[in-house]
């Protein structure tokens, strides 16, 4: 693993319960047989992290790692964040709220009036606004001097999910052994002012679908054993940032047992600890300090505060967005090809209201106007894109920019759809039929990021 930064800023972080009340509706699975959650496997929680320039211009950017699945009804994500933006008296640009997209949470749809449990999806949604705002104002007025460190590592939890099954003659979602998968784990480290740790991060790339069908539990799937092994070992809050994962889904999933999960969480965290235990001090670099005499010559390396400009240059906070013209589908089209078995009712039912709600968020336009969001925290690049892009995204980007840690976003401020290459079109594949765009919208994703990344 290499070091690839630092941030030098003031930093908060609060946390909130936001597990849904038990009863709440929750069918996240067309094959699932229950309506709603009949119990909770581990709390689901919005934990915000502020950053704030320590010297002029200064800027405030809020962060919040927020275990929801989606928002099926887009204008429910819009009137939740904008309520956050009013309350706190942030700019647009500088909050973003990534989900962890677990497939274990409740169905946050306010559209959703004739169903069990329907009825506390309003108020759960009006208890997210107000636990987002209270932990962002928290983690605003408790904000202090503090570094952050960046490093990349390696965990093989994630797996390519397009699995083409012979049985049935066309691609299946689910466990791939023959393709590879992206399994860069990028770590965050924050200490204070006495190198105690305050917070961290784990930006990873991988569908939280441990957890499926067979599931009746409230859950943030392994995301949650995850956090609570990383907080055992540093007694500080951890954030769980979801990255590229479009085609990326844990090896052992679409099960119902919750120990699988926790499993699944803790080799995740255990890769990200890893990858903090070889973090060097704050503000330090691992340098070639010259060579001792012993039986042979030993080259020496050790520890050595950065430079004035490099202090400099970590304490630079910019945020920005763009736009991205996507062309859309004329159609939304079925998500199995004509001719195939559709013989599951409860399913189809399913599939049908998905498209319902995608086409009323989308609205008649031939282009959607999407954004991508842009932060520099010092040596640090963050990219933020509402939906789901390939893995592809991630890697591009972190080529294109070795020298920075990039950190790689998915399901921010909103999803819609899958981001799928050019070249799986046509395929049969879930994530093709899915998207409500047209071939090229990965690569023009991907041209776009990195002309937003360079402007920083």
């Amino acid at each position: 693993m290499q070091t690839c930064g630092f941030t030098h800023c003031s930093f908060g972080v609060a946390r909130r319960d936001v597990t849904p009340p038990v009863g709440i509706y929750a069918r996240s699975w067309g094959a699932a047989r229950h309506e709603t959650a009949e119990g909770v496997h581990r709390p689901l929680t919005a934990t915000a992290a502020v950053f704030r320039s320590l010297h002029p211009p200064y800027q405030t950017l809020a962060l919040v790692a927020l275990d929801i699945g989606w928002f099926p009804y887009l204008p429910d994500e819009r009137h939740i964040r904008g309520a956050v933006l009013h309350a706190t008296g942030l700019e647009e640009d500088a909050l973003l709220i990534n989900f962890s997209h677990t497939h274990a949470g409740p169905c946050v749809n306010s559209q959703v009036t004739d169903k069990p449990g329907a009825d506390l999806i309003a108020p759960y949604i009006e208890h997210l606004i107000d636990a987002m705002t209270a932990a962002v104002i928290e983690a605003r007025d408790s904000a202090a001097p503090a570094w952050i460190t960046y490093g990349y590592g390696r965990c093989s939890l994630a797996a390519n999910r397009d699995f083409w099954s012979p049985d049935i003659g066309r691609y299946a979602c689910g466990y791939n052994p023959s393709a590879p998968a992206d399994d860069t784990v990028l770590v965050a480290r924050v200490t204070g002012g006495d190198n105690r740790i305050i917070a961290t991060f784990v930006n990873y790339a991988c569908h939280p679908t441990t957890l499926a069908w067979q599931n009746r539990l409230l859950s943030p799937d392994y995301v949650g054993a995850m956090r609570e092994t990383l907080e055992s070992i540093y007694g500080a809050p951890c954030l769980f940032l979801y990255g590229a994962a479009g085609d990326l889904g844990p090896r052992e999933g679409f099960v119902g047992d919750p120990a699988i999960a926790d499993r699944n969480g803790r080799q995740l965290a255990y890769a990200a600890a890893a990858a903090f235990e070889a973090l060097p001090p704050p503000a330090s670099r691992f340098v070639y300090t010259g060579v001792v005499a012993s039986g042979a010559n030993l080259a020496t390396w050790d520890y050595r505060p950065i430079d004035d400009a490099e202090r400099t240059r970590c304490a630079i906070l910019l945020y920005r967005s763009i736009s991205v013209p996507l062309q859309r589908k004329p159609v939304l089209e079925p998500i199995d090809p004509p001719g195939a078995d559709q013989s599951d009712p409860v399913a189809e039912a399913e599939k049908a209201l998905r498209r319902r709600l995608l086409q009323a968020s989308l609205g008649d336009d031939s282009l959607y106007q999407m954004k991508l969001w842009f932060w520099r925290l010092g040596d640090a690049f963050l990219v933020a894109c509402p939906n789901e892009a390939y893995a592809q995204m991630q890697v591009e980007l972190r080529t294109r920019f070795p020298r920075q840690p990039v950190l790689v976003l998915g399901c921010t401020n909103g999803t819609l759809g899958y981001l799928p290459p050019r070249d799986v079109y046509g395929s049969g594949l879930y994530q093709e039929q899915q998207s409500p765009f047209l071939p090229g919208c990965l690569e023009q994703t991907i041209t776009a990021a990195i002309t937003g990344l360079e402007s920083l």
